[in-house]
């Protein structure tokens, strides 16, 4: 993997530059209900991985349909091609304590800027939400590994970069937990956070959309003959995001790598009037790093992106999306109405929230088609 340069304004000024584009939007539904999380994994609540609701959106006309997710190779065409993410979910979460005072902490380690220098999430003890400020030059222990505080990510989240003396990522390999957020009442293992494409470790939280493919949905949709693709994009910490407009959201730079065949197989999509479905908002965000919008073609390509795809910045080469069911004020609401309308949205979830479907990523999905 390619690294930014150690050099947290560097970083600062892509953030900037990235919000700087971003317009305002209306990112609540105004649901008339609270929405249901998913405090078990599927498989807890004795269902397949694959067993999870379906909830189809067709985003020409509005109208929905309610399956499960093994069915979803019904709803694709031979020549389809559908994008999956291979990153692999790393144990991110970490005890650690301050130095001076030895207060205990949770650490969430968000990024790896450089092999010493990342960005964290500041947890409380119990790993609930911690707002209190850091100083430059504060101490930790992270696992037991030193690290110094050397600035604020963002004045609006509760992220931090820290230079660490040994490498934190593979520090969570070896004593991390998963990242578990407050809704869980369970506390499953790293194992029940990886997806059937999982090989390449890196991301903090679970690409969660493709967690409900199975090995029998993946023979059934190769049977049918839809192209699996591949990309890869390390995904940061979620929990971070702020309210109010969008530009005033810090996006987190993301690693991310197009293979060739990929963008060719796309690219031949495109030209010949196939559709690219997108196994979630991560897959959309590598393609719109690596597409030409002025062609709009598909390139082989890698590296950082802190993209924003909104209704005025559109993924022409992505036409549909698997995704999961996302709350209230947030940005990933953004990104879907560039796939579709928000009234037709906020109608689709209002039929999940009469139902009873499931919210977060051991919840339900969401097909845009």
């Amino acid at each position: 993997m390619a690294y930014l340069q150690n050099d947290v304004e560097l970083c600062n000024e892509r953030i900037s530059a990235s919000s700087a584009r971003s317009k305002s939007y209306d990112l609540s539904l105004h649901l008339s209900a609270p929405t249901l999380p998913a405090t078990t994994t599927p498989e807890e609540r004795g269902l397949n991985r694959d067993e999870v609701r379906l909830l189809v959106l067709k985003k020409d006309t509005g109208k929905t349909e309610h399956v499960r997710f093994h069915q979803i190779a019904d709803y694709l065409n031979p020549g389809d091609v559908l994008v999956v993410n291979t990153s692999q979910t790393l144990p991110a979460s970490l005890a650690a304590m301050t130095v001076k005072t030895g207060a205990p902490l949770r650490i969430h380690v968000a990024l790896r800027i450089t092999p010493r220098t990342f960005v964290i999430e500041r947890r409380t003890a119990a790993g609930e939400a911690d707002a209190r400020s850091f100083e430059t030059g504060d101490e930790l222990l992270i696992g037991g590994v030193h690290a110094a505080v050397i600035g604020r990510f963002h004045p609006h989240s509760r992220l931090w970069y820290v230079e660490a003396k040994d490498d934190l990522w593979r520090l969570a390999e070896l004593s991390g937990q998963p990242i578990r957020y407050g809704y869980l009442l369970s506390k499953p293992g790293i194992e029940a956070y990886q997806t059937v494409f999982a090989k390449h470790p890196g991301s903090a939280e679970m690409p969660s959309a493709a967690r409900p493919f199975s090995d029998r949905v993946v023979a059934a949709l190769s049977k049918k003959g839809v192209i699996i693709a591949d990309v890869t994009l390390h995904t940061g910490v979620s929990s971070h995001e702020v309210t109010g407009p969008l530009a005033e959201h810090p996006f987190l730079p993301e690693w991310f790598s197009v293979p060739d065949a990929t963008a060719d197989a796309i690219n031949r999509a495109n030209r010949e009037g196939r559709r690219v479905i997108a196994a979630g908002t991560t897959v959309v965000r590598a393609l719109a790093a690596a597409t030409d919008a002025e062609r709009p073609v598909v390139a082989g390509k890698s590296g950082w992106t802190t993209i924003v795809i909104t209704p005025d910045n559109p993924v022409p080469t992505v036409t549909s999306l698997i995704t999961g069911l996302h709350d209230d004020a947030t940005s990933h609401l953004a990104m879907l109405y560039a796939f579709v309308r928000p009234d037709w949205l906020r109608a689709a979830y209002e039929e999940a929230i009469e139902r009873e479907y499931l919210w977060h990523e051991f919840g339900d999905s969401n097909l845009i088609l």
